[in-house]
């Protein structure tokens, strides 16, 4: 099972400290929730825990059965949700998820599976079917950045304010994903600010700012 070690990492922009001297044992089969203010470092710390940032002191180490990870083999495992992550506008969402699969070198879906993913995020086919990203709601598109996730069977989840952008039926999903994924053994990283999502985890590391 993978797990995720921060030791006294810290790191900073321009001389200011975002994240300062944490500490924290992350592990499958659990829900961990970031929660602080805007700008006290969640996005920070999901990065950092995507390898996409290196800190400035301490270190973070990704082990699986007791064995560390590469940083190519630990990226392979992660799949994240971010606002920062877009699906390709002049794509379908099968195209989407066609070339995010093939990324991964995975299999692609079969018309089931890709029916059965869709009614997963609340995606209906017969409304999505032909029409390019760029012509999906917002609410859409964070339901198709969560069935490319859902659909790479990562074993490491990195969710930035997964349920923003969604309506009460879509916040339930993410919070019903997440802690079925734990359960499965996934690691699961929530940087949120939504009581609901919080009450869902298992542990929390809030962050205060510097």
């Amino acid at each position: 099972m993978v797990s995720l070690t921060f030791s006294d990492v810290t790191k900073r922009f321009a001389g200011r400290t975002v994240i300062g001297h944490l500490s924290a044992e992350l592990a499958g089969g659990t829900v961990t929730a970031v929660t602080g203010a805007n700008g006290s470092g969640k996005s920070t710390l999901l990065k950092l825990a995507a390898k996409l940032l290196l800190p400035d002191e301490g270190k973070i180490v990704a082990k699986d059965g007791g064995q560390a990870l590469s940083k190519a083999s630990y990226r392979s495992r992660i799949g994240i949700v971010t606002p920062e992550f877009h699906a390709y506008p002049k794509l379908t969402a099968r195209e989407n998820l066609d070339f995010f699969l093939g990324f991964r070198r995975a299999a692609p879906l079969t018309a089931i599976q890709y029916e059965q993913l869709l009614a997963r995020v609340g995606l209906s086919a017969d409304v999505i079917d032909g029409k390019y990203v760029e012509h999906f709601s917002t609410g859409m598109k964070k339901r198709l950045h969560l069935a490319i996730l859902l659909a790479s069977e990562a074993d490491i989840w990195l969710l930035d304010e997964p349920g923003a952008n969604l309506d009460d039926a879509g916040r339930s999903m993410v919070r019903r994903e997440a802690r079925k994924a734990a359960d499965a053994g996934k690691l699961v990283l929530l940087a949120t600010n939504d009581r609901e999502e919080e009450a869902v985890a298992d542990a929390c590391i809030s962050l205060s700012g510097h």
